[in-house]
């Protein structure tokens, strides 16, 4: 159509030229035909002309953008694979759509002439994502970051903006380049016998360039071609040619540098900040991504680029552990392991459960109150895990759509930064699970044992060894490892004995006492061995069991009297046998119970943390140098500064020099310039400064804005002082609270232990069985308990200082991505650092 249109006007001029203008003529104004019939740029040479010179600003001020431009990666979900220029119309409201068809009455554009498309979301782009054989999406948190670069609307409107506020520059030095212009008229003029009957056509063209210089001088230069024809033949025709050219100077308001580059400056100063600040958003994208903080704003096409910094990020300690919790996928790893605490404290209430009901079918228990307290704190565990579950759940979705992705994709967080946390191993869990199973079969069949029944237990307790072996043989390479780890764990501990002693804190001594550590390892290194010993003794007993067992039922049933029935009952071979049966299960249950609590111990003791040893006068000092939002926090002062000048120019006189020259041609010459035809004039222009009231109004208001810019900069400064020191108190108190919370596991796993022996005291003298304590089952179940809040707070402390150390990078501006946006750990932090 637009081609149409300009093959149209160029037949048309060359129709008026054929029809109307003399053929010796048509020299004189082909000019005009060339200009009127030349093609129009095109949308697309717009876009792309719009978008190289945007890219090269970006580039000149350091910066850079993924895939070389702002369009989404072809395998984006934001990605649209239509036109883009001439994009179809995305589906509408079918009512709302009938008024672009009819409005008011009055027919409406035709709004299809691009197609339509039947959904705004592009296919194919999961072809990005890691999806497993199972169609289970599977992210680990480098997998995370790269997705989210891809598909989250945040990180795609920031790449955005940094590519306006590149716009707004190429405008501005558009300002100060030259500015070519063509153009031309053609009027056709009738008038009646009253009024000079005449018929005049008259056609002109004209070319040039304007200039605005540093200065503010103002040079405009052009050349124009006429032609009148007098159809009448009265006035004869005139052809002719002009070339002018007018510059103005001014010299006083309105003129200088200052004044004339004031928005070419600021927005070339706006977009290295913008550059800057993109660069800083790319880091906290990865923050906010990992730990859920906010990451501080991107860029913006206003001037105070950065100026809101990025507050107190770590936020105040609180609670029991003084430590700010996690956010995004560390916290959602977080839960993940919160979730399987609460499965293996699961597996212990059932499995005491068990025991305090075998306790109680054997009358060691004398009220059947402590197998329901058992019990309900049984079923309230089960109702916490699945409330948990679900909230759980429920923030996965939200961090699907934080990462640009539906909510309905199947995603699992998957990475191993929180394995050493998994103090009892779920397949161990397992084991006493099922262990647990087959020990309520047993006791079920108390009145009615037989020894098919008893052959089945122990083939199905036997096929339980190959495992129960292989985590012996996992707990020893735990074992191996800590022991490795031993050095480092004792120079944490004499950090923390220091920062102790530093702060005056009131701790207890064996918290970082290092005698007790070495003690502690002396008891792991000895209970290990005797743990496997008593094992390896259980499954020899089982075996004599299974052996034994013919000639013991044969022995057995010469000693019986056919006569007592009561007799018989007490002393049959099948509940011998089920007893043993049930003595060598339950003692089964207990040792792999110890197991698992060995195993936690062990690896307990081989949790650590990398080093942060830095204090936050050099913290500050280096963020000073490194951080960008504070390199744009100056520059955000010194344009309020600026805007001084700027505005004060504006108070002074008017005076300006003008210079106007022109030179024409003789009639019916189109090169044939004449000197005599010329003329040239100079001026001097002045206007007093007596009404200045707006002017004056703005620069005091520029005055005040610049002294509110400096009590904003040195609130900016103290606010970096006092997040930075913020953080790394919390560092330091993390340091000590870990040692706490270790502690406090340690106990909580001895206390497990002592409640388990109470349950299955020794006989008091002169009885034939025990009496369990009346208190067992509380005992037990706050055991239980204490111990599930034990290894919450340890891992919430360990999670919080790694999210820390993150901030603390962040925040003094040291922080490094990897090429695909994830955070490349610097490992313990010091002044003496390589980076810092």
């Amino acid at each position: 159509l637009i081609m149409n249109l300009r093959r149209r006007n160029a037949s048309w001029n060359l129709w008026i030229l054929s029809t109307v203008v003399p053929r010796r003529n048509w020299k004189g104004i082909a000019l005009s035909a060339k200009f009127i019939g030349a093609p129009a740029c095109s949308r697309h040479r717009y876009r792309t002309e719009a978008d190289s010179e945007s890219y090269h600003a970006i580039v000149q001020k350091g910066g850079h953008l993924e895939n070389a431009s702002i369009y989404p990666s072809p395998v984006s979900r934001l990605h649209d694979p239509n036109a883009i220029d001439c994009p179809p119309m995305p589906p509408d409201d079918p009512t709302s759509n009938r008024l672009m068809r009819c409005v008011d009455g009055m027919q409406g554009a035709d709004w299809d002439q691009y197609g339509h498309i039947p959904a705004v979301e592009p296919v194919g782009w999961h072809a990005s994502l890691p999806i497993d054989e199972d169609g289970q999406i599977s992210l680990t948190l480098k997998d995370a970051v790269r997705v989210a670069r891809i598909h989250s609307r945040d990180y795609q409107d920031n790449l955005e903006t940094l590519y306006l506020s590149a716009l707004d520059v190429t405008f501005e030095r558009f300002q100060f380049d030259h500015q070519f212009f063509a153009d031309g008229r053609i009027e056709q003029d009738f008038r009646g016998r009253d009024v000079g009957a005449q018929s005049n056509t008259s056609h002109t063209n004209s070319v040039g360039f304007s200039k605005l210089s540093a200065t503010g001088a103002q040079l405009v230069a052009g050349l124009a071609n006429s032609l009148v024809w007098d159809a009448w033949g009265s006035g004869g025709n005139l052809f002719s040619s002009t070339l002018d050219f007018s510059i103005v100077q001014p010299l006083l308001r309105f003129g200088g540098r200052a004044r004339v580059l004031e928005n070419l400056t600021q927005s070339e100063r706006r977009l290295l900040a913008n550059v800057r600040q993109m660069q800083q958003f790319r880091q906290g994208f990865y923050v906010n991504i990992a730990t859920g903080r906010n990451s501080g704003s991107g860029p913006t096409l206003g001037n105070n680029v950065g100026q809101a910094g990025l507050g107190l990020i770590a936020g105040l300690p609180s609670g029991r552990n003084g430590a700010p919790g996690a956010g995004g996928y560390l916290d959602l790893l977080q839960t993940q392991q919160q979730i399987r605490n609460q499965t293996t404290n699961i597996a212990a209430l059932r499995s005491s459960l068990e025991l305090l009901d075998a306790a109680f079918g054997a009358n060691r228990i004398s009220f059947r109150l402590q197998v329901d307290q058992a019990r309900q704190a049984l079923l309230n565990a089960q109702s916490s895990l699945l409330a948990a579950k679900a909230s759980y759940a429920s923030r996965v979705d939200a961090f699907k759509i934080e990462l640009g992705l539906p909510p309905e994709l199947p995603l699992e967080i998957k990475d191993d930064v929180l394995n050493r946390f998994v103090l009892i191993d779920p397949k161990l869990n397992q084991i006493q699970d099922e262990l647990s199973e087959i020990l309520i079969r047993i006791r079920k069949r108390r009145d009615d044992p037989s020894f098919e029944f008893v052959d089945d237990a122990l083939e199905a307790i036997a096929d339980l060894d190959d495992d129960i072996e292989s985590h012996l043989s996992d707990a020893g390479a735990d074992m191996d490892s800590f022991l490795e780890k031993l050095p480092q764990r004792k120079s944490q501990l004499e950090r923390v004995a220091k920062q102790i002693k530093r702060l005056s804190a009131d701790v207890d001594q064996r918290v970082y006492d290092q005698q007790v550590l070495t003690g502690q390892v002396e008891m792991l290194e000895s209970r290990l061995p005797k743990l496997e010993s008593d094992l390896a003794e259980n499954r020899d007993l089982r075996l004599e069991l299974i052996e034994r067992k013919n000639d013991d039922d044969s022995e057995m049933d010469l000693e019986l009297e056919p006569d007592s029935e009561s007799k018989k009952k007490e002393s049959s071979p099948e509940k011998k046998e089920w007893e043993q049966l049930i003595d060598l299960a339950t003692k089964l249950s207990d040792l792999l119970l110890e197991l698992s609590l060995v195993q936690a111990e062990i690896r307990l003791q081989g949790i650590g943390l990398l080093p942060v040893q830095i204090e936050s006068e050099e913290a500050v000092e280096v963020a000073r140098v490194q951080r960008l939002d504070w390199m744009n926090a100056r520059a955000n002062l010194v344009d309020q500064w600026r805007r001084i000048e700027f505005f004060a120019n504006a108070l002074k006189s008017d005076l300006s020099l003008s210079v106007n020259g022109s030179v024409g041609t003789s009639s019916n010459n189109l090169l044939g310039f004449n000197k005599d035809s010329g003329q040239l004039q100079f001026g001097l222009q002045y206007d007093s400064p007596l009404v200045r009231v707006a002017e004056r109004n703005q620069y005091r208001n520029a005055l005040i804005e610049y002294q509110q810019a400096r009590r904003d900069y040195m609130l900016f400064e103290d606010r970096i002082k006092q997040s930075l020191q913020n953080t790394i108190r919390i560092i330091q108190l993390s340091q000590i609270n870990l040692e706490i919370r270790r502690a406090a596991v340690q106990v909580a796993i001895a206390q497990v232990d002592i409640a388990r022996l109470r349950l299955n005291p020794p006989a008091q003298q002169n009885q034939t069985t025990s009496r369990t304590s009346p208190t067992a089952a509380r005992d037990l179940v706050s055991a239980l308990s204490d111990l599930l809040d034990a290894q919450n707070d340890l891992l919430e402390v360990w999670v919080s200082y790694e999210v820390l150390r993150v901030l603390l990078d962040f925040e003094m501006g040291t922080f490094e991505l990897d090429p695909d946006g994830s955070w490349i750990d610097p490992g313990s932090i010091g002044a003496d650092s390589p980076k810092l």
